[in-house]
């Protein structure tokens, strides 16, 4: 497929036709039904006039057409065509005057006709507009719209002047500038008068002034508030009706001051500015200036705001009266601002204190992206001549009336698509209870203190009944005969008779077990007494109070009948080994290690002999820094599985660690031979024999690990094959010299790969063939290994200088070396995208072994041509992190954000900084950022939780809807119960109390020892009147020890509203 931008530079121009059909309602200045003809102009250029009508019944058919050609060279075409309109004026010709040859005309109005539909991709589109009448003309402007004067034009080109391709690759910018308040009191409206004029600075590649000015201010007087709706103007100057120059369907509305960018916005600000819009003088030009962006625009603007701060922008004001006489020129006043592109800056001599434009959400109703209105306070006034920029070194002497009056002028940028691609999410807006999975219902249990009381009663029956049956079998033939004797000794006799009876043959005691477990859901139902007692005489009371309840109970019920049923069967847990690692991990990213650790525990539990449950479980006690649990771990999984090689290779370093050494190498040399195609392995024992001062190995180890990337690489070559010169990639201006020529001919890039690309690490793999001239022999293969050799000791003196030997008893920070200069050599060689450290260095950072990180990370800046690449930066940062070394990691990810500010990992790392620093408003600004991203961060369920977490706190009805996307976005990518709990807390908190249950239902199965889930159960069966539900998931609150005091506050509150909800009331 051909390059779209290439595509348009090499068209030919396009005829673009206007044809205007019909006028309706045209009135004369003398007569209903006048003579007229309608004269068509573009870019100051006249294209034609029509024929000359009579208006017919309040219409005229002109049907007059012409056209202009719209070139592509430079694009300046297609960008005149988005912001400079067809001027359309209708012109009356007036009846011939006695003695008069010429014909006298007036213009009776003006048609404004907007372009920019051609450039959206249509080929033809009809449209009615309204004349607007010139002042004093009898097209009156207020009047009905089916008596307004209209004329209907119809526009078209041959073919589309953008195709599908080319409209993807473009985007269209719009800026508007709106005002300029509290001026100072020097600018009035008598004296001399001025043209106020506003520049602003576009970088844009197509254009050699990459200015854009905006003309025409005009200056108002105190007590002219500016209305909520306004229209915004062309940016031409040759519309003479004034209802013409405003651009149709398009308006500046008055945007609150807290959601704009800028300065000016926060609380203390808006007294000041309500005072100066209302008040103080102004100049306004509410003038709208569209400029179409092709790729390379769009690439230099992006540029230009990763790389520069500011975006200048200027104001000035022009006498509008004659040169003075001499030949000198009008006084020109300038006032210049750089505008900050990216972030707060803090002020200084003749610039703004707090500047700041920031890329906003896209508009629904618009489906653009919008640069927030910002406010630029003027604060530098250079008077001088033109347009030049301002010279250095002249004193402001009059800069000082603009601080004093604080003015201040209100930018609005804004594009059609953002600059950078944002996610594209599936609809989240279905019923939650469609993304659960069905699964079999639990059998429903009914209980609370009611039904204990009950079950209470029941058995007292059942115990009842055996004892008169028993009674009856030992007494009754006597009572139906009449000689059982009612005497009190021969009742109590009896009695006795009766106990003894019971007691020999067990079902005294067979009555207490049955009543046992009554009375014990009396306790923890009615009761909620679940713990032991510490103090005797609180249990002495307690069992008092019991005992007269039990008894006043047993009374109660003498008489009722009641059948136990068996207790239900518990249905198996319904988790994989896959969910309770997820759930682990959550764990560990949240610092909940206790929980972390039962997960684990529990894969253990279903299956020891899976080297993956002992691995990971290792894993977690190195972050807990205790090694010598991950040592027992990792060489468990190794017993379960001779061949596991991330067992071997951990076993490995914690050998080493352990200064076991001949160990360590028995484990590395047993990763290598079970899998000799693994790249992990052959690097980490690379690693090894560095430590070990054994230089000859490492750089074999290290050479086998670059063929073995090398030959998984050149599968996936296809159209990336490319055959490249090493001395025009690597930009080398003169020859080598004739005595390094003989030493560079034993090199072979073979053995010594080169990685360029830097800009990015989601660039695709390169690979460049390597000439059959160039591959060497082994007498030069081994001249190589001892050049190599050397460079590795001087790498090794480069490491020993900056960290210690690695020991349990010695740990001491491992620190990067300072990037080192590396000679590029002039061969053809085999360039990668991928290099073997920084995978090694990832996979150590994934399982917490951070010891040889930093010797991984060494090996990439001494290996690495051309500047270090933004994943070395972000992965380095992420060590610091990992450390704790949180400014160094700042450092890390500033360096990384000048190479490569679209990078996920980079925004993620900035969040997680600013979310350990408590700096919660930085931290949502930064994770929203790395959800926009296609492409995912390292760690993205780390950052739906925290950011979903902020979110919440927030406690506004925006804020619990941003919750609730973000949890439901992490529920479908990896659901857990907090992602779940979420989801319910903010549905709760919308009062959708249906979906609330649902997600808190879901939660409360993956986990249900989580005191929250049970009491936001308890806030939703309160809300929806379910009083034994409420009890029971307020008992398992209670009983889980619920910590969130408002929660808890929330749930005693509801419940003394409602009057039911807690068992002992």
């Amino acid at each position: 497929m051909e390059n779209p931008e290439v595509e348009i530079k090499g068209r030919n121009a396009v005829s673009v036709q206007i044809t205007v059909l019909r006028g309706r309602n045209l009135k004369g200045t003398k007569t209903d039904n006048p003579m007229s003809y309608v004269r068509a102009d573009y870019n100051s250029i006249h294209l034609g006039d029509s024929g000359k009508l009579q208006v017919t019944e309040g219409e005229i058919e002109y049907n007059f057409t012409t056209s202009f050609d719209c070139s592509f060279d430079g694009i300046q075409g297609l960008d005149n065509l988005v912001h400079k309109p067809v001027i359309l004026t209708v012109i009356e010709i007036l009846p011939k005057e006695k003695k008069k040859k010429d014909e006298k005309t007036i213009i009776l109005g003006q048609v404004t006709v907007d372009l920019l539909p051609l450039a959206e991709g249509l080929c033809t589109y009809t449209k009615t507009l309204t004349v607007h009448p010139m002042g004093g003309v009898v097209l009156e402007p207020i009047v009905a719209d089916e008596t307004k004067a209209t004329l209907d034009i119809a526009l078209s080109v041959p073919e589309p002047l953008l195709s599908e391709a080319q409209l993807e690759v473009s985007n269209l910018m719009r800026i508007t500038v709106e005002s300029a308040y509290s001026v100072p009191d020097s600018w009035n409206l008598t004296g001399p008068q001025f043209n106020y004029i506003v520049s602003v600075f576009l970088p844009d590649s197509t254009q050699k002034d990459p200015r854009i000015v905006f003309s025409n201010g005009i200056l108002k007087v105190t007590g002219e508030k500016e209305p909520n709706i306004r229209p915004k103007r062309w940016p031409v100057s040759n519309v003479a009706a004034f209802g013409a120059q405003n651009i149709v369907d398009s308006f500046i509305e008055i945007c609150p001051y807290e959601d704009e960018d800028g300065e000016l916005n926060s609380k203390e600000d808006w007294a000041f500015r309500t005072e100066a819009e209302s008040e103080k003088k102004r100049v306004t030009w509410n003038i709208e200036r569209r400029c179409f962006l092709e790729s390379d625009a769009l690439l230099s603007l992006q540029k230009h705001i990763a790389e520069n701060t500011y975006l200048p922008v200027e104001i000035k004001r022009v006498p509008l009266a004659p040169p003075a006489k001499g030949g000198k020129s009008s006084k020109v006043d300038k006032t210049k601002h750089k505008k900050s592109l990216t972030r707060d800056t803090s002020g200084g001599k003749g610039q703004s204190q707090h500047s700041r434009i920031v890329v906003n959400r896209s508009k629904e109703d618009k489906g653009r992206d919008t640069m927030r209105k910002s406010l630029v306070n003027v604060k530098s006034f250079i008077t001088e001549h033109g347009l030049e920029t301002e010279v250095t070194g002249i004193v402001n002497i009059e800069g000082d009336q603009y601080t004093e009056a604080k003015s201040y002028i209100v930018l609005e940028f804004s594009l059609d698509k953002p600059l950078v691609q944002r996610r594209l999410r599936e609809d989240l807006s279905k019923k939650i209870s469609e993304m659960i999975p069905p699964r079999p219902l639990f059998p429903r249990r009914t209980s609370g203190a009611d039904k204990a009381v009950t079950d209470y009663h029941n058995q007292i029956i059942s115990v009842a009944r055996i004892i008169m049956d028993e009674y009856q079998d030992m007494f009754g033939r006597k009572l139906i005969e009449g000689k059982l004797s009612h005497d009190y000794q021969d009742q109590e006799e009896r009695k006795h008779k009766l106990i003894f009876e019971l007691n020999t043959s067990g079902k005294y005691f067979a009555f207490k077990e049955q009543l046992k477990h009554a009375v014990v859901k009396i306790v923890r139902e009615k009761y909620m007494q679940t713990m032991a007692f510490e103090d005797k005489e609180q249990l002495h009371t307690f069992l008092n109070e019991l005992y007269i309840y039990l008894i006043d109970q047993m009374h109660c019920c003498l008489h009722k009948m009641f059948h136990v049923d068996p207790p239900d069967p518990i249905p198996e847990s319904f988790l994989s080994s896959a969910q309770l690692k997820h759930f682990a991990k959550e764990a560990e990213a949240n610092r909940n290690f206790e929980i972390a650790n039962k997960y684990h525990l529990e894969r253990l539990a279903r299956d020891k002999l899976n080297p993956e449950h002992w691995f990971d479980y290792g894993t977690f006690y190195l972050l807990l820094n205790d090694y010598v649990k991950a040592d027992e771990c990792f060489r468990e999984a190794v017993a379960v599985n001779q061949e596991h090689i991330n067992g071997l290779i951990l076993c490995g370093i914690l050998a080493c660690m352990n200064e076991h050494y001949e160990e360590a190498d028995n484990f590395f040399e047993s990763a290598r031979c079970f899998e000799p195609n693994n790249v992990l392995a052959w690097t980490m024992h690379g690693l090894f024999y560095e430590s070990q001062d054994q230089t000859i190995l490492a750089e074999m180890a290290f050479l086998e690990a670059k063929k073995l990337i090398t030959s998984t690489e050149t599968p996936k070559r296809s159209q990336d094959e490319v055959i490249v010169n090493t001395a025009k990639e690597t930009k080398v201006p003169e020859p080598e010299p004739e005595d390094d020529k003989k030493d560079s001919q034993a090199v072979t890039e073979e053995i010594k790969p080169v990685v360029p690309d830097t800009g990015s690490i989601l660039s695709a793999s390169t690979v460049v063939e390597v000439p059959p001239e160039t591959v060497p022999d082994s007498e030069s293969t081994f001249s190589q290994i001892r050049k190599t050799s050397f460079e590795i000791v001087e790498a090794k003196k480069v490491i020993d200088a900056v960290e210690s030997p690695i020991s349990p008893k010695q740990q001491e920070e491992p620190v990067v070396p300072v990037p080192k200069t590396v000679q590029p050599r002039k061969e053809t060689t085999t360039v990668l995208t991928r290099s073997i450290y920084m995978q090694t260095a990832r996979f150590l950072l994934d399982v917490n072994a951070l010891q040889f990180v930093s010797r991984a990370l060494a090996h990439e800046v001494i290996c690495t041509e051309g500047g270090l690449s933004c994943e070395y930066h972000v992965v380095l940062a992420r060590l610091y992190v990992q450390q704790g070394e949180l400014g160094k990691a700042e450092e890390c990810i500033s360096e990384a954000g000048r190479i490569n500010h679209q990078n996920p990992d980079l925004w993620a790392l900035l969040g997680h900084l600013s979310y350990l620093k408590e700096d919660y408003a930085e931290a949502k600004e930064h994770y929203a950022r790395t959800l926009c991203y296609v492409n995912d961060a390292f760690d993205m369920h780390c950052i739906c939780l925290r950011l979903g977490s902020i979110y919440l706190q927030e406690g506004e009805e925006e804020s619990y809807k941003s919750a609730k996307s973000v949890y439901l976005f992490a529920s479908e990518r990896a659901p857990s119960c907090l992602t779940w709990l979420g989801v319910g807390i903010a549905c709760y908190k919308l009062d959708e109390l249906r979906d609330a249950e649902d997600a808190l239902c879901e939660a409360n199965i993956l986990n249900n020892s989580n005191a929250d889930v049970w009491g936001y159960l308890t806030l939703v069966c309160l809300k929806t009147g379910r009083k034994l539900e409420a009890e029971q998931t307020y008992k398992y609150a209670i009983k889980l020890h619920l910590e969130d005091k408002q929660l808890l506050d929330e749930i005693h509150q509801l419940q003394q509203t409602l009057g039911f909800g807690n068992p002992s009331f």
